[in-house]
């Protein structure tokens, strides 16, 4: 055989192998080389839908429902909540939730009126987290058909379902809303960015996606491989570790479907896209499409303190409330 053939299939074959294993490390479902995990007994994508825990989801210092309520009337509650197969990375109890959480509350009472969101609390006054667990795969949470119609069901829809299925491991369930850490994904509809985030307007539920199909670097180092390489769904991003209280684009896109569940923004909105149900004014916005980080409401002119008549305010919401500090 001649060189001048051998020699590029070479190339060509190593370059593919090479992308091939490199792929084992890097991507979720990419494993056509690595041998499949065995899935635990209690997973069943074919059964009826139901919370599970598994021997070392048994952990000091977690809730598996909600605790009793230190205040009254409308707050938001958070759920960590893990496919059956999913490594639990204790989000819960390394309180990387709580810090996420704090750091949004630092931020709104800094651009807003001196206000807070209220999140559950429980006697300690720490955020109250509840863990989840369900019988299903990420692979059913991605490829469930609805039978009837044949057409794929969102994720967000089963995410959803799964939490008024249990509506009575909740206190007050009706009072509350909810911000849900889904250990898992959301199917890719752009070719240049995740769906990190999902939540219905004046819903009841907003969801984060904690997980990503991808390794990401995770870290300010200029020297990528200094960085933590996690699956992570925001670029360059994530909740935050224990003494950390930075406002980044994981807590921007959190915060950003928390306002969508209270109302905002209104179509009453000055500068309300019809088209993606965001404002469009200033891409640094917290609402805009892809959450800006930098203002709550740029000019004050759609859904925060604004002055539009006969139209919602967001600093109205119930599940805000006005905070004195020292």
């Amino acid at each position: 055989m001649h060189r001048y053939f051998v020699i590029p299939m070479v190339v060509f074959f190593s370059i593919i192998s090479g992308f091939e294993i490199y792929m084992q490390f890097i991507n979720e479902d990419w494993k056509y080389l690595a041998p499949k995990p065995v899935l635990p007994e209690s997973c069943n994508d074919n059964s009826d839908v139901k919370l599970i825990l598994h021997d070392k989801d048994k952990i000091e210092n977690r809730s598996f429902h909600d605790k009793p309520d230190i205040i009254k009337g409308n707050q938001l509650h958070a759920i960590f909540l893990l496919p059956c197969e999913r490594e639990d990375r204790q989000y819960d109890v390394n309180l990387n939730i709580e810090q996420s959480l704090f750091a949004i509350n630092k931020w709104f009472f800094e651009k807003s009126n001196k206000q807070e969101i209220k999140f559950d609390r429980n006697h300690e006054n720490k955020i109250d987290v509840t863990f989840l667990r369900v019988n299903k795969t990420m692979l059913w949470f991605d490829d469930n058909v609805n039978e009837d119609n044949k057409q794929r069901i969102e994720i967000s829809s089963k995410i959803k379902e799964i939490i008024f299925a249990n509506k009575n491991i909740f206190n007050n369930f009706d009072d509350k809303k909810f911000i849900i850490f889904f250990e898992g994904w959301e199917r890719k509809k752009h070719l240049n960015f995740n769906i990190c985030g999902k939540a219905t307007f004046n819903g009841n539920i907003a969801i984060y996606y904690t997980f990503s199909r991808f390794k990401k670097y995770i870290g300010n180092d200029l020297i990528l491989k200094n960085n933590k390489k996690i699956f992570s769904c925001n670029n360059e991003d994530h909740l935050n570790n224990f003494d950390d209280e930075i406002f980044g684009d994981a807590e921007a896109t959190i915060l950003h479907e928390i306002l969508h569940t209270l109302g905002a923004p209104a179509k009453c909105a000055n500068n309300f896209n019809s088209y993606t149900n965001h404002v469009l004014d200033n891409e640094n916005d917290i609402l805009h499409n892809q959450s800006g980080n930098n203002f709550l409401d740029y000019n004050n002119d759609d859904y925060y303190d604004h002055k539009i008549k006969n139209c919602p305010d967001l600093k109205d919401s119930n599940y805000l409330i006005k905070v004195k500090k020292l």
